[in-house]
């Protein structure tokens, strides 16, 4: 048997490196990004998932945050499902408490993960909705400047994946066009590496 996962794409990278370097049988399924804009949905879309390959695991390895769903699960599973600890994909990054700091120390500050940084502002208009605004004909950057006129910084978050290079300036493209500076902040794999760990004591148990 081998553990499920199924994975944010925004969290894709992270996992895959996690993969690379821990022996076990995987099946890997990465679900869009975005469904966490709509906990109901991304709700129904785990439960339709885990309930497609519970017969072929032994374990199941949601890598999301909570987003506001995750605790909403149903407990009738056939094998155990299990999450790493965060509010949302930032907080499994960051840890929550690394993440309430960096708010304390700048509340307008908005968090780029490496995969929202690859996403650049496709991914601000969907969190702003100007994408749908959009369509009505108004320009999505003038909606996002307005409704992130409060905001101060970015802090992309180096969990050491990916071309480091090429995301600082992703994240200084995002900046730039909301006057926002850049910084920058250690991340972790270790929530989600955990979690693995578990699924993995459990299949070999």
């Amino acid at each position: 048997m081998s553990v499920g996962i199924l994975c944010c794409r925004v969290l894709e990278q992270e996992l895959n490196s996690l993969l690379d370097r821990m022996p076990g049988e995987y099946h890997l399924e990465v679900l869009e990004w975005g469904l966490h804009a709509t906990p109901a949905a991304l709700l129904n879309k785990l439960v339709e998932r885990t309930r497609a390959i519970e017969d072929r695991v032994s374990a199941v390895v949601l890598a999301f945050g909570r987003c506001q769903t995750l605790d909403k699960l149903p407990d009738d599973f056939k094998v155990p499902v299990l999450y790493p600890p965060g509010e949302d994909c930032i907080g499994v990054l960051l840890g929550q408490e690394r993440y309430l700091e960096e708010l304390y120390h700048e509340a307008g500050t908005w968090f780029l993960s490496p995969g929202w940084a690859e996403l650049g502002m496709e991914f601000i208009f969907h969190e702003v909705q100007a994408s749908r605004l959009a369509r009505r004909g108004i320009d999505p950057l003038q909606i996002a400047r307005r409704m992130l006129q409060g905001y101060k910084r970015a802090l992309l978050i180096d969990t050491g994946i990916g071309d480091r290079r090429r995301l600082r300036e992703r994240a200084q493209e995002i900046a730039d066009l909301f006057n926002w500076r850049v910084d920058t902040v250690q991340g972790s794999l270790a929530r989600l590496e955990d979690t693995l760990q578990k699924a993995l004591s459990l299949d070999r148990g």
